[in-house]
């Protein structure tokens, strides 16, 4: 992990990146483990709390590691090769079948419910009592993500830069997730997590 935080501190130095940030306070998620199969399953906490791409990413490469132990990656120049995520609804013509589908289901629904209008005027004050039922107990929660959370206050991308590189243990399996910017908006992502 230390290596990983040393890589993430370099890349913040690196002069030569576009969209530079104009504050660089900071907020760093990380998680670490001594297998692939462990970081997956701490993982599974944040995943299902608060989707970070990068760490669902992570966890579908921890878990493929975890399960490859006769095949071996192929590597390329030292690097593995990483594994790209693809769903059914990157594909154009299947998304657009499935949202002619799903709106062919939801046209055919709603003709089925809706058969008069006072039905519809009933159903409609039967909503809007859930509805405002629902609007009165809209109470958010924070739930405990257990991915270690730290605040960093820096006024440069140097200084930042070596906050990062100071971060880590020794374990093999790791994943680093650092939000850059005002720190209000920083801490805003942390009150939440």
């Amino acid at each position: 992990m230390q290596a990983g935080a040393q890589l993430l501190a370099s890349a913040i130095k690196d002069d030569s990146r576009t969209d530079k940030p104009t504050s660089y306070g900071g907020l760093l998620l990380s998680m670490s483990a001594i297998d692939p199969s462990l970081l997956a399953s701490k993982l599974e906490s944040i995943n299902s709390y608060c989707p970070i791409p990068e760490f669902i990413a992570c966890a579908q490469y921890a878990r493929s590691q975890s399960t490859l132990e006769q095949t071996q990656l192929a590597t390329y120049d030292g690097q593995s090769i990483e594994w790209q995520i693809n769903t059914l609804q990157n594909l154009l013509p299947v998304r657009e079948q499935l949202i002619a589908d799903e709106l062919a289901t939801v046209n055919s629904s709603g003709q089925q419910l809706i058969t008069t209008i006072d039905d519809a005027l009933t159903q409609t004050a039967e909503l809007k009592t859930a509805r405002d039922e629902r609007l009165n107990q809209a109470q958010f929660t924070v739930k405990n993500s257990g991915v270690d959370v730290q605040l960093i206050t820096a006024g440069t991308a140097k200084q930042l830069a070596d906050s990062v590189a100071s971060k880590g243990n020794d374990h093999s399996y790791w994943a680093l997730c650092l939000f850059v910017g005002e720190m209000g908006e920083i801490n805003k992502i942390k009150e939440v997590l």
